[in-house]
């Protein structure tokens, strides 16, 4: 576990509090003013609005590229309710702050799983001038700031198993002889679908295409990049990340298809 060692080599952010307003810069003022130094790093603030999925998805997408750091994550619905604070240890020694949503686990997934995983203590913040509708201001910044100047977390939070975290709101990926089963987990900027189906699943020595599943079946071009395929066309392929993405040449392919985050997706071999 990392500590005051100075291992640590930013800090990230990722919320949906978008840009319009003082909100993103409150949490990264509190930051500054408790003396962290470490870069701040904006993943995104333009999550869509209390959209868990969207954002633990371009959480998750971040992280392999990010250095060894603590990453403040706040997509948070429950705000003030009786929801848990956690904070979470990856397996490569990073520490995630967030809400007790499912909304951290994708990334720490991908930095190796879960290695610890604490309960933020409510006595640690009861004496603070909480708002409760910015625990992100007044709770977790403070708590990232404690994290990068060498506290550590069990004095923080009471340590908690994994199988006591809520999931990531849509299931894991599945497979059969006949047909891969899934789940949208991003519509980008570009309205590509995004899936959470791993490309390495797809036979690409099979001939044809895919047939895309939901209430009806949509045969649809294998390629490597968008231009494989006409303008306007739908194609099947692998994204920057390694999982399977819908796209339209020069198009969005939501529109095309439909689909919206957390929607269920298969996908079968035309023969």
């Amino acid at each position: 576990m990392n500590d005051s060692n100075g291992s640590f080599r930013c800090i990230s952010f990722l919320s949906d509090f978008g840009s319009g307003d003082e909100t993103v810069a409150c949490c990264k003022g509190v930051l500054l003013q408790r003396g962290i130094s470490l870069p701040l790093v904006d993943i995104s603030h333009d999550v869509p609005p209390f959209d868990i999925i969207s954002g633990g998805w371009m959480l998750a997408g971040a992280a392999l590229y990010l250095p060894l750091g603590i990453h403040l994550a706040v997509v948070d619905p429950g705000v003030g309710t009786d929801r848990s604070i956690l904070i979470l240890e990856s397996k490569r020694g990073d520490l995630f702050v967030g809400p007790d949503n499912g909304l951290l686990l994708p990334a720490v997934k991908r930095l190796g799983g879960v290695e610890k995983a604490w309960k933020l203590r409510p006595e640690h913040f009861e004496s603070r001038q909480v708002s409760p509708t910015f625990h992100a201001r007044d709770i977790m910044a403070p708590v990232v700031a404690d994290l990068a100047t060498g506290v550590l977390p069990s004095t923080l939070g009471e340590g908690i198993s994994e199988k006591g975290l809520h999931l990531y709101p849509i299931a894991e990926p599945a497979r059969d002889k006949e047909r891969i089963s899934g789940a949208v987990a991003r519509i980008d900027t570009f309205g590509t679908i995004r899936t959470n189906i791993p490309w390495k699943w797809i036979d690409m020595e099979k001939e044809g295409g895919l047939r895309i599943s939901r209430s009806w079946l949509f045969s649809i071009s294998l390629g490597k990049t968008f231009s494989d395929v006409e303008l306007g066309d739908l194609v099947i392929l692998e994204d920057s990340w390694g999982y399977l993405s819908i796209a339209v040449n020069r198009g969005k392919a939501a529109d095309v298809l439909g689909f919206k985050v957390g929607d269920p997706i298969s996908v079968e071999y035309t023969m």
